[in-house]
């Protein structure tokens, strides 16, 4: 999980893109394949609720060159932000939330100039797409009649960022580096809204083709690496992460047609700035094998009060590990393995009255291919 103070391959595009310069050319391809496991316990009923079982799979494809001695072009593909969240039918927050899903793309093409020796700057365009989709139920009375109606946004947006980038050798032993990332408003101009199993009495009150417009706000982060070998075959390194979350102060919806039960929303998240802290290590134990290990502790934005299904968040902890093994002299195959605990949080949402405690545990596997050109 560190790469801000430590380039070695091609991903330094995301971590550190001036680190560029001490890459030589290569692709990389890898995924990982995400399993998080999410439970609620309603603290009124005593009842338990299972998040549905769902794999997630984040990818990345980042292709760096060198030009000349002090240029260095790149391009990555990468998928930094994204959730998913699928409850039970009958569980306790049905009416907030049934189901989200946030899935986000960068295409970032990057540069890099060696400065001295020693030292380079980087800067990436950042062009991002996004999709967004939520479900929830809808408590519905028509005179004498009852009924749970159905709600689904889905829409698709875009937006535009970048990122700034500093690397330094500044010994045999010791690299340092700083990164920026800057906040990427993705705009979902014309989604769509469809509402189901309505009683007819009410079907006036949810027009049938309604769009809405949305704003999610990615937020910067800033990011401090060093990296210090100990001896030629074993490095030690830490990065530092600080995330403006303040961006995301609300989730809201503005539809094109509002009516009684339609109506424009806007519903507070208030996120606070969290800071992440990651070390590790990296073993070269045989010309063919490099093994890898990590932790980490991520602080969460989410202030008390304000903890909402689509993200159960609090603070995290979790532990990783790693291998690479040359398959030939062009070809490495990247292995990994990362364990994420999300620390219990029982709260009572202050503005759904929601009351319970949410636990999640995250297992990521993960492959990769490296190709160098040479």
């Amino acid at each position: 999980g560190t790469g801000v103070g430590f380039a070695q391959d091609a991903a330094t595009i995301y971590y550190n893109p001036a680190g560029m310069s001490f890459v030589g050319n290569q692709f990389s391809l890898g995924t990982n394949f995400l399993f998080p496991n999410t439970s609620f316990l309603d603290r009124n009923t005593n009842t338990l609720y299972d998040a549905n079982s769902q794999m997630f799979t984040p990818f990345s494809l980042y292709g760096a060159f060198k030009l000349s001695p002090t240029l260095n072009l790149g391009l990555g593909v990468y998928t930094p932000f994204g959730t998913g969240m699928k409850y039970p039918s009958d569980w306790a927050g049905r009416y907030i939330l049934r189901e989200i899903n946030l899935n986000t793309l960068f295409i970032q093409p990057t540069a890099s100039w060696k400065i001295a020796n020693n030292f380079s700057l980087g800067m990436g365009l950042v062009f991002a797409r996004g999709q967004m989709s939520l479900n929830k139920d809808i408590p519905l009375t028509s005179g004498t009649d009852s009924a749970i109606g159905n709600a689904s946004l889905r829409g698709n947006g875009s937006g535009f960022g970048y990122t700034l980038g500093a690397y330094l050798n500044a010994s045999d032993n010791i690299s340092i580096g700083a990164t920026y990332h800057s906040r990427v408003n993705m705009h979902i101009k014309e989604g769509h809204a469809t509402f189901s199993n309505i009683p007819a009495a009410l079907s006036s009150e949810f027009p049938v083709s309604n769009t809405f417009t949305n704003d999610m706000p990615l937020p910067s982060e800033v990011c401090v690496g060093l990296a210090y070998h100990i001896t030629k075959q074993l490095c030690f390194t830490i990065d530092f992460n600080h995330t403006f979350w303040h961006s995301f102060d609300s989730l809201g919806f503005n539809f094109a047609y509002n009516t009684s039960q339609v109506t424009d929303a806007k519903s507070p998240r208030l996120y606070e700035d969290a800071s992440c802290v990651r070390l590790g290590a990296q073993w070269e134990a045989t010309e063919h094998a490099t093994f890898r290990g990590g932790v980490f502790f991520d602080q969460t934005p989410v202030r008390d009060g304000y903890v909402y299904p689509e993200l159960p968040d609090n603070n995290k902890v979790g532990v990783t590990a790693g291998a690479s093994f040359k398959l030939d002299n062009n070809i490495h195959l990247d292995l990994s393995l990362l364990y994420e605990s999300v620390a219990a949080r029982t709260q009572q949402n202050l503005e759904t009255g929601l009351y319970g405690t949410f636990q999640t545990r995250v297992l990521a596997p993960g492959i990769g291919l490296t190709y160098l050109i040479r």
